[in-house]
């Protein structure tokens, strides 16, 4: 997980930004449920609720990247990790 971390305040070089850091904070919760970090889905499997939280970042769609332009990211590399970084855990190769 260490190297989707998205840092929500402060990032190098950039000033305090209040809006970008809500934005970047509505990514890292998405991020925690597509992880299964987050909260329970009640009236949903774990299973569907997973592969639901992860096709938000896996398929493309305009919230997603409208998301990651208010958070001052780039949403094609934010995808392209999450990708990456789910298809390792499938594969068994992530410890958590």
């Amino acid at each position: 997980m260490e190297n989707l971390s998205i840092k929500a305040l402060n990032v190098s070089g950039e000033t305090n930004d209040p809006v970008k850091s809500l934005w970047r904070n509505v990514l890292i919760v998405a991020l925690e449920d597509a992880i299964g970090k987050g909260f329970r889905c009640y009236g949903m499997s774990d299973r569907n609720y997973y592969n639901s939280a992860r096709a938000y970042f896996t398929e493309p769609n305009a919230d997603f990247k409208a998301v990651c332009t208010f958070a001052g990211f780039d949403h094609e590399y934010v995808r392209m990790k999450a990708t990456n970084y789910f298809r390792k855990e499938q594969d068994g190769r992530v410890k958590r």
